[in-house]
């Protein structure tokens, strides 16, 4: 038997609810706070998501495939300086946005939660691991190439760019301008050997 289809635009309901987790975090958003944004009643969530995880994890699918996904984008040419360069200001641009909240999802959203959340603050961590191994593999294929030094290690750079782009989306969420994000930027390139 076939249900109901779906009377609400799913692009829609994610962008606005994906703002009230990336504003308020996951345990910020509420029910309440979720319905006022999208529309959507709490039985409507469970219907097409099945629980607030689920939504949860939609969102997160929704911001990797959107906002996400810009700085990401920078990793997929040749490997060389210049592409860690453009993933991090394509961050900084992205973490000062008008229109949208500071810094990024997946860094600030699920940090803080309580034991019971763990699955939830997993599928975040998860995302971000998932996000160092591209930049490592990046920085594997620049070395390879003879772009990065054979004494470079890929994973601890990987690592120290992963902190300073999630430094840069508490420095976003306190305010920083994308001038300044950038300048941060151009300071963690002289890590590049």
């Amino acid at each position: 038997m076939k249900g109901r289809p779906r009377s609400f635009d799913l692009d829609d309901v994610l962008t606005k609810a994906m703002h009230v987790f990336w504003r308020h975090g996951y345990e910020g958003a509420s029910l309440a706070r979720l319905q006022e944004a999208t529309g959507l009643t709490p039985p409507s969530v469970y219907n097409a998501f099945g629980s607030k995880e689920g939504l949860y994890e939609a969102c997160l699918d929704h911001y990797a495939g959107g906002p996400g996904a810009r700085p990401v984008s920078a990793l997929s040419g040749v490997p060389r300086r210049a592409g860690i360069r453009a993933f991090l200001v394509a961050a900084a641009h992205e973490f000062t946005r008008p229109g949208q909240p500071p810094g990024c999802m997946i860094s600030t959203a699920a940090l803080a939660l309580s034991p019971d959340l763990d699955p939830v603050a997993g599928t975040a961590a998860a995302r971000r691991a998932a996000t160092l191994g591209l930049v490592a593999d990046y920085l594997a294929r620049a070395q390879a190439g003879g772009a990065l030094s054979p004494d470079a290690d890929p994973t601890t750079l990987a690592r120290f760019f992963g902190a300073v782009i999630q430094g840069m989306s508490v420095q976003a969420h306190d305010g920083a301008t994308v001038a300044e994000l950038t300048a941060l930027a151009d300071v963690a390139l002289a890590a590049w050997a």
